[in-house]
């Protein structure tokens, strides 16, 4: 992964890199099979890292075709310098305790070639992987001029890559963290003060939880949600569970 001149990114806007390159024709082999791989590649991989298991079978069984048409166009997005290994998987056994055979999986990570960056006009600060979109040249925004002037669709699709997605720039971590925002209320929106003294009324109050625990504090929910997100790439069964489940479910051993 050190060695790739490729930049990092994230799962959506990776997305929609890997839907122009396939377009661009860089690569002969790359096509519609391609994308539909690169998509559960994209549905599993870790928002923040873009870390994800490769998971050979289970990415056949999902995308209705043979686990050599997977390791094909797998490949076929590596040479596109779409993908970087972030660890090689092997079949050696590694000898656990308690375990009478180990081996290790392949993880990928996201990545956006240079080739992307200069169709588009990025600027970025750094070069390889932790290279980071900072800005457009003068040709990249005269694209971005052509890409809002033109004429709207009738239906706004929002999957990754589609149309209205194409001029935007994938973004790659910038050099401020990720934090967390507690909401200790529960409240996700804004509620006059009449309807929520109705709610708290209506609404007996908990105490506790329906497994009889004590209820967590937002920082200890938040810190459970980071947990589960560094354990779900590593983790096969745990791919296709949303953080907050998966947080849920680690407690016990958490705590």
């Amino acid at each position: 992964m050190d060695s790739t001149p490729a930049r990092h990114a994230r799962p959506r806007p990776w997305l929609s890199a890997v839907t122009w390159l396939i377009g661009a024709g860089l690569h002969p082999r790359a096509g519609e099979t391609t994308l539909t791989v690169a998509r559960d590649l994209a549905a599993r991989m870790d928002y923040r890292l873009g870390f994800v298991l490769y998971d050979l079978e289970g990415t056949a069984a999902r995308c209705g075709v043979s686990t050599a048409t997977v390791k094909r166009h797998v490949r076929v997005l590596r040479e596109l310098g779409a993908l970087a290994w972030r660890r090689h998987g092997t079949k050696r056994n590694l000898r656990l305790p308690g375990r009478p055979y180990t081996a290790t999986a392949t993880i990928y990570a996201a990545t956006v070639p240079a080739a992307y960056d200069r169709a588009k006009g990025h600027r970025l600060d750094g070069t390889g992987y932790g290279a980071r979109v900072v800005g457009v040249t003068d040709e990249g925004r005269a694209l971005m001029r052509k890409t809002v002037h033109r004429k709207p669709h009738p239906v706004d699709d929002e999957r990754p890559g589609a149309h209205g997605r194409a001029g935007r720039a994938p973004h790659s971590p910038g050099p401020y963290p990720d934090s967390s925002v507690a909401d200790p209320d529960g409240w996700l929106n804004y509620t006059s003060r009449t309807r929520a003294t109705r709610a708290r009324a209506a609404t007996p109050r908990r105490a506790r939880n329906a497994c009889g625990a004590s209820p967590r504090s937002p920082w200890q929910v938040a810190h459970d949600i980071e947990v589960a997100r560094q354990v779900r790439p590593l983790v096969g069964w745990t791919q296709r569970e949303g953080l907050r489940r998966l947080a849920f479910a680690l407690r016990p051993l958490i705590d």
